[in-house]
């Protein structure tokens, strides 16, 4: 794909005014798994709007925040560190998926002086003031893998404004000991984030009980109207099917929505760890209990769960024996490396890429895996300057 956008050095500040002229075009190419941006073009962008007379007493300062302007901003360079705040860091790099997201974040920034930024969020009536020194003598901020401060900023940004006006008159003794003054991050709801983030409130639904249609129309809306979207399997809901069509995505934390591309029918999830062990499973083995008038019997349902595969979601109900007779002739050697237990998860490993999980956290998916993978999927009800104004 391939986006053309229109940006005046003197409108940036308000992405929705754009003026035509020779320096207003940056081309941004969006491959099927990371944005491909041209680094030379847009240092020269980023270091003509710097220029601007009004500008060059903070051009330091900025540096320091997005060391390559806009490209900063992107959702490969955001990376989870020590705060639990998975919620956090993955919204933010999916506002960071879309060409208005990334000025969004942009525009949270206002100078105070070269080492002081007011982080103003349109959820939010009042702003927070952070200091450079604060999250860089601090290791534990999430990082950004070009250096750049904003993300540790905006962590440290939300924490505060969390602490004094969302939780208020809540408080964790625990988390408060090992998060310290930080402590709310560990507690961040997906509604609350959509609400600060983008003043935008949020809408859940459990993917698998949407019809493929239905749900591809909602990545749809999600692609056209640059909304934020995440996933999260929650533990306290069951699979429709019982079937894992991924093996090691983490239960209860929360992945990025960061692209759809409807002609290839994939999805595109991140982790917000900026890497991921996450591997396609060939098939998925559960174990039950069946009671029988002799005793309990232990009962392995057997399904397949490649959607290429025409046996796909098809499923046998095993004995021991019969489950270990079948994968020693199916998969020779596998029980050797689990010494002897039965796997939850049948998979091939592939060799690893740049471009794959373990290294960006980026996992691509078909739309059908991922509804079969995830039972909570949280989006905004607009994207970026789209919603009404809900002070009231």
């Amino acid at each position: 794909t391939i986006r053309l956008y229109l940006v005046n050095f003197e409108s940036w500040q308000n992405p929705v005014t754009a003026s035509l002229s020779r320096e207003s075009i940056e081309l941004a190419e969006l491959s099927g798994h990371v944005a491909k941006y041209h680094y030379e073009q847009d240092n020269a962008f980023w270091d003509a709007w710097l220029a601007q007379p009004e500008r060059q007493p903070f051009a330091e300062a900025y540096r320091r925040l997005f060391p390559h302007g806009l490209t900063s901003v992107t959702p490969d360079n955001l990376l989870q560190t020590y705060f639990p705040d998975c919620v956090l860091i993955a919204s933010l790099a999916s506002i960071a998926s879309s060409e208005t997201g990334k000025r969004l974040i942009f525009n949270y920034f206002y100078t105070v002086d070269e080492q002081t930024f007011a982080i103003f969020f349109p959820g939010f009536r009042t702003e927070a003031f952070i200091q450079f020194s604060e999250v860089e003598r601090y290791s534990h901020f999430a990082k950004t893998r070009d250096g750049g401060k904003w993300l540790a900023m905006l962590e440290a940004s939300y924490g505060y404004l969390s602490k004094k006006y969302i939780n208020a008159n809540k408080r964790n003794g625990k988390l408060q000991f090992k998060y310290h003054g930080y402590s709310d991050l560990a507690t961040i709801d997906p509604s609350t984030v959509s609400k600060t983030l983008m003043n935008s409130p949020s809408d859940f639904i459990n993917p698998q009980l949407e019809t493929q249609e239905r749900f591809k129309e909602l990545l749809n809306s999600f692609v056209d109207d640059e909304k934020a979207a995440g996933v999260i399997i929650n533990p306290l809901f069951s699979a429709h099917l019982g079937l894992r069509s991924f093996s090691e995505i983490e239960s209860g934390h929360a992945y990025s929505l960061i692209g759809y591309d409807k002609e290839k029918d994939i999805v595109y999830i991140r982790d917000p760890h900026g890497q991921s062990a996450a591997v396609e499973n060939r098939f998925t083995i559960n174990q039950h209990i069946q009671s029988l008038s002799s005793g309990n019997s232990v009962i392995f349902e057997y399904m397949a769960s490649n959607p290429e595969s025409p046996d796909y979601g098809f499923s046998m109900d095993l004995t021991v024996s019969k489950i270990n007779f079948l994968l020693n002739q199916t998969f020779p050697g596998i029980l050797e490396v689990t010494k002897g237990r039965i796997p939850s998860d049948v998979f091939e490993l592939r060799p690893t890429s740049e471009r794959s999980p373990a290294n960006t956290g980026i996992i691509e998916m078909s739309v059908q895996q991922l509804i079969d993978t995830f039972n909570v999927l949280y989006f905004s009800q607009c994207g970026p300057y789209q919603c009404p104004n809900n002070d009231n």
